[in-house]
């Protein structure tokens, strides 16, 4: 391992491990005005501000409280048990992610209260699009709105993203593949869900392909509106656009359906 890397370890495990390293950083940012933060930067380990990395962590929260409300809803609609029965499943697994975000921000002395003001506009209308399918009974929408586009960029996000961090830190690891696990299974069970339905009669393709259309503008959009964030994590945004366009549009292939942005 170079001798960048263990430095690498030997700062951030640590702050991950005993938070209260972050905290006082954090802490010292506000008091000061000085972005210590910024030590990490050239690793690629932390967002370049202590407002920077609320800003990366919002993102990560927000997309949780639109997938738990989601898999909730959609337990109540979904047109057999076997599905209900799932979704409650992701929800309890969303709602697992979502305390272990907060809990982390906590530790780190970054209320939870900032966070929305952070959020991508377009971001925010992911949730929105999908209330607005699930309140019409729409559980088709709703599914592919959450567990083909929510959940599938969030896992674009954190297999290209983080790549340094990853390298570098045993404990981040850790952390984001406690996340990326289950997010694939939840992706896995909309692909096959998808299928099964499509199979029934129960999916009419142009609605879908409607919707998928407003929701990929809102990805779009999403990646036009955090330019910062994506540096921080050595994502370039025409790739992430061109992997999670490839990755949405495998799920739906997968389950019979001719849909691309």
């Amino acid at each position: 391992m170079s001798f960048k890397n263990r430095l690498a370890k030997m700062i951030v495990d640590p702050a991950f491990r005993n938070p209260g390293l972050m905290k006082v950083i954090f802490a010292i940012d506000d008091v000061t005005g000085v972005d210590l933060v910024k030590t990490l930067a050239p690793f690629k380990l932390m967002p370049a501000s202590a407002e920077l990395f609320q800003r990366s962590f919002a993102h990560f929260v927000s997309g949780e409280e639109i997938s738990l409300a989601c898999a909730t809803q959609l337990s109540a609609i979904a047109p057999d048990r076997a599905s209900s029965g799932y979704l409650l499943i992701q929800a309890g697994e969303e709602q697992t992610h979502l305390d272990h975000f907060r809990h982390k921000l906590d530790q780190f002395g970054l209320g939870e209260a900032k966070l929305s003001k952070f959020v991508a506009p377009s971001f925010k209308r992911f949730g929105e699009a999908i209330q607005r399918r699930i309140d019409c009974g729409d559980y088709v929408g709703a599914l592919v709105g959450n567990n083909v586009v929510v959940e599938g960029l969030a896992i674009c996000l954190l297999e290209m993203g983080c790549k340094d961090l990853r390298a570098n830190s045993d404990e981040v690891s850790k952390f984001l593949d406690f996340v990326l696990e289950d997010e694939l299974h939840h992706v896995r069970f909309g692909e096959r869900r998808l299928k099964i339905w499509n199979e029934r009669g129960l999916v009419r393709e142009r609605d879908v392909a409607d919707f998928y259309g407003e929701m990929w503008a809102n990805v779009v959009g999403v990646v036009a509106e955090i330019p910062d964030v994506l540096d921080s994590m050595t994502i370039e945004p025409a790739a992430l656009l061109a992997e999670a366009k490839a990755f949405f549009e495998a799920r739906f292939t997968a389950a019979g359906l001719a849909i691309a942005a």
